[in-house]
């Protein structure tokens, strides 16, 4: 080897002890270049802009908080398609992967078929028992992640031993049926307006909902529905008939907001307790409206 070469490596080791003398002597760091981040709401270290618009802001970096939920069901009924319009507030909370959910259901709105459109009373509404069986999940929070809810089984009018499992009752004296709404009749009461009666009835439904975050704060998808109905009477005979409600899924869609003002979203309570009350100066920007279509049903 070569006087030169020789005097090469002996300088490289030469370097080398001396960065290992150095680390070992406890050489100081300089100070960090990044400056402490605080992640709020959004997660990115700045503070939301709120939004204008339904469905807009940044995100909160978590599923749990307040949301306006609409469904838009569509169903078929008598060869006939009758939409119907329910509104919920959804509490929801995180529970590692999974999605606890409470529903409160604010509004119901339904087309009429053959001249008669049924009306449920607030005291229905606010009947209805909601029961929580299971848990959902999102996949992810950014844009194009999925989320499946928790089933939705509300209970009308019936107190259910097994809420999935057990057949509505046929006998309105039977020890099942309640008087839900509180008006001295078997059920819950259900006007049909275009008759000037009402139906005794009890009533089981059964949602599932699948869909895609389309914006941080804005969940929109599909939904699998089943209803189930006994009539236990009414005011008069037109109102005791009950046509079979065929689910008709292809054409129901559903949309989700945040509303508690958490990652930039709008606050409909403005700070305050979030209840039905606020609901409804918002609904009519849920949804693009449309007509019942009878083609939908052949």
């Amino acid at each position: 080897m070569s006087k030169a070469v020789t005097r090469y490596w002996q300088g490289c080791l030469v370097a080398l002890v001396a960065v290992v003398f150095m680390a070992a002597c406890g050489l100081e760091v300089g100070d960090p270049v990044f400056e402490d981040q605080t992640l709020e709401n959004g997660g990115n270290g700045t503070e939301p802009t709120p939004a204008d618009e339904l469905g807009g802001g940044q995100g909160a970096g978590t599923m749990t908080g307040t949301w306006l939920k609409l469904h838009l069901a569509s169903s078929c009924v008598l060869n006939q398609e009758q939409l119907t319009w329910a509104y919920y507030l959804v509490d929801i909370e995180e529970d590692g992967v999974m999605l606890n959910e409470e529903r409160r259901l604010c509004h119901l709105e339904m087309s009429p078929v053959l001249g008669f459109r049924p009306v449920a009373s607030q005291a229905v509404l606010e009947s209805i028992d909601f029961v929580i069986l299971d848990q959902g999940y999102i996949t992810s929070l950014l844009p194009g992640g999925s989320y499946v809810s928790a089933t939705e089984v509300g209970l009308w009018g019936v107190d259910l031993e097994d809420p999935i499992g057990d057949t509505i009752p046929i006998d309105p004296e039977d020890e099942a049926v309640i008087d839900g709404d509180g008006d001295g009749n078997p059920g819950v009461s259900m006007k049909l307006e275009g008759s000037g009666c009402s139906r005794f009835m009890g009533q089981r439904q059964i949602i599932s909902y699948f869909g895609t975050i389309m914006e941080p704060n804005d969940i929109r998808g599909s939904s699998a529905t089943r209803t189930d109905i006994e009539v236990y009477g009414g005011t008069d005979t037109i109102c005791e008939l009950a046509p079979d409600v065929e689910p008709n899924d292809l054409h129901s869609i559903f949309r989700m907001v945040r509303v508690d003002g958490l990652g930039g979203a709008i606050d409909i309570a403005d700070g305050d307790e979030i209840t039905c009350d606020h609901v409804e100066p918002y609904m009519e920007l849920m949804w693009e409206e449309r007509e019942p279509d009878r083609d939908n049903c052949r």
